[in-house]
């Protein structure tokens, strides 16, 4: 088997690249990716989650044997079994053997979930990426990422759990919601946080006491939310009723428009929006093309759209659309945080949590995988 080598390289600074020796057969595959990739500095550490995009327009299939990156000092490599779970095979369902889910057939499309940590170092200059396929081949590839990761306040008071906070497993839900919108691939959610509140009842950690179907029996149900940064408001709705809590149905149709239930959308820099989801119903206090401050309340935790429990879905992308923008990344001013926790907070039922571990101050930080996070009263 002869090893192809696609070599990518972005740039933190326009910069351009020599030009690679080209090969006589090369593998007729396009790479792109989704989105430019934006470092983010997630529980202290210095993190890029983005996502590749590798089209074969041949009739052969090909296997992607691994992927290698550099960045400054880092070098990291993921090969054989190990690469399977970072594949997405578009259109079809996801193989259970390994092998066969590196396989890209002809005519098909993967996306490739990638995640590269640098510890406490900047984002390097360059990272040159080597992606290992069956026939050989070097390719060089030239992209400017986005901006550093934009500080806003904390839309919330209190100790919340940051559900679902970006992060590269395979059951990751906003991080694997790729949707298409006329023609193109989109994926707004990929730094969205769905936060909700805990207490221990009956020595369990849990989002809820008394009756699971009640709304008002969840702890974060109707905490007041507020704008993280000034701006202006070019989307606002309320009005849609809400869910009952895991009754594995929705008050309202579900669709492309309306998966947000109740929201809140401000752009508080060109081509950056806060989007703020799930309201209660006749709680929203703003109206498009309202200023709003930082601080500002905007509406109340509810349990509407796309929901299946009260909780605070908030993320920033570069469209003034739920679903139809790609997810850059953001860090909070000040609070304080515990390490990543285990939990199935995107779960259609119960929540369910491992241990927590001691919470820790942080500054222009955003919070690990499901970690419990207190922002000042």
């Amino acid at each position: 088997m002869i090893i192809a080598r696609l070599k990518m390289f972005f740039c933190l600074l326009l910069a351009a690249s020599p030009a690679l020796a080209g090969d006589p057969h090369p593998p007729p595959l396009n790479v792109s990716f989704l989105a430019q990739p934006s470092p983010i500095v997630q529980n202290g550490q210095t993190r890029l989650f983005y996502e590749m995009l590798i089209t074969n327009f041949s009739k052969s299939a090909y296997v992607l044997d691994a992927i290698e990156a550099k960045a400054g000092d880092t070098q990291t490599k993921v090969s054989g079994p190990a690469f399977a779970p970072l594949i997405a095979n578009l259109g079809v369902a996801t193989p259970n053997d390994e092998r066969v889910a590196r396989t890209i057939g002809g005519g098909r499309s993967v996306i490739v979930y990638l995640t590269l940590d640098l510890g406490k170092s900047a984002a390097p200059g360059a990272i040159a990426h080597t992606l290992h396929v069956l026939t050989d081949q070097k390719e060089p590839h030239d992209i400017v990422p986005q901006d550093k990761p934009i500080i806003v306040a904390p839309p919330l008071r209190g100790q919340w759990i940051a559900g679902d906070s970006v992060n590269n497993l395979p059951d990751a839900a906003h991080r694997r919601a790729v949707l298409i919108d006329n023609g193109h691939a989109w994926l707004a959610q990929r730094f969205a946080i769905d936060w909700v509140q805990i207490e221990t009842v009956n020595g369990q950690a849990t989002t809820f006491k008394g009756a699971e179907d009640k709304n008002e029996s969840y702890f974060c149900y109707d905490q007041p939310i507020y704008s993280v940064a000034p701006g202006k408001v070019v989307d606002a709705s309320d009005g849609m009723a809400e869910n009952v809590p895991h009754s594995g149905k929705y008050a309202v149709a579900i669709g492309f428009n309306n998966a947000a239930g109740n929201h809140v959308v401000v752009e508080i820099a060109p081509h950056r929006y806060v989007l703020y989801a799930h309201m209660r119903p006749g709680t929203v206090q703003v109206k498009s093309g309202d200023r709003v401050h930082a601080g500002q309340i905007l509406g109340h935790v509810g349990n509407t759209g796309s929901s299946t429990e009260p909780h605070l879905h908030m993320h920033i992308d570069d469209q003034p659309s739920f679903l139809a923008g790609n997810g850059v990344p953001y860090v909070f001013t000040e609070g304080e945080a515990s390490g990543p926790i285990e939990a199935n907070v995107s779960s259609p039922g119960l929540i369910h949590l491992g241990p927590i571990g001691p919470e820790h101050p942080f500054k222009n930080d955003y919070p690990a995988v499901n970690a419990l996070v207190t922002f000042k009263q």
